[in-house]
């Protein structure tokens, strides 16, 4: 059986109430598309309401901490969030990282034990895409990713045949890269990119019928 854990690292750009004063002049870059991903948590939403899957996302800004990197990696902090004194970053660690790790591994530790399957997909948006319409982020070397990325590829290019798909590598250093240590087997990590351009100008397809045809493809 497939489990599926859909994740959105870059859903908001709330800065908590106790941080405001922290990051008291970078309000312009925490509202930008800096410090969220506008369009990435209304997909995932879909996405995973389509799954019958409880959906985890931040609930901060990831210029305060990005959850989608490495938990070990200092680029979890931004220029703004290296400013925070060491005792201020370690709360952050222990309320946001350890909370969003817990979870996930809590899922993932349940699916695998069971002997499911266990597949990760993290969603989000993306400015610069060039003009691909959608990105898929993955580890080629796993056959299990490559074969669910071209599954779901095939399937998108069926009811959109015009739409311009692109795949790269996930970096080592980030969420999925430490999930796959974690999971050597039984587990997949997939990151679904859109286009950013297609949730705020309809462009180069109106962003419901993308979403649309998305949430209607994904091989389950």
């Amino acid at each position: 059986m497939r489990v599926f854990i859909p994740t959105c690292e870059s859903a908001v750009c709330t800065v908590p109430e106790w941080h405001r004063a922290d990051m008291k002049g970078s309000e312009d870059h925490i509202t930008s598309s800096e410090g969220w991903s506008p369009g990435a948590l209304n997909l995932a939403q879909g996405i995973a309401s389509k799954l019958h899957a409880q959906l985890l996302h931040a609930d901060m800004s990831r210029l305060i901490i990005d959850l989608s990197k490495h938990p070990e990696d200092d680029d979890r902090w931004s220029r703004f969030s290296a400013k925070l004194t060491g005792d201020q970053r370690q709360r952050l660690d222990e309320r946001q990282k350890k909370q969003y790790l817990d979870t996930f591994m809590q899922r993932a530790d349940d699916a695998v034990k069971r002997g499911d399957e266990v597949i990760h997909l993290s969603v989000d948006t993306r400015t610069e895409l060039g003009d691909a319409w959608l990105v898929f982020s993955y580890d080629s070397r796993r056959s299990s990713e490559a074969d669910w990325v071209r599954e779901w590829s095939s399937a998108i290019r069926g009811k959109l045949p015009e739409a311009i798909i692109r795949e790269e590598g996930t970096p080592t250093r980030s969420l999925a890269g430490y999930m796959r240590s974690r999971y050597p087997t039984g587990f997949s990590s997939v990151q679904l990119i859109a286009s950013q351009s297609t949730f705020l100008e309809g462009r180069p397809v109106k962003w419901m019928d993308l979403k649309k045809v998305l949430t209607a493809t994904i091989p389950r």
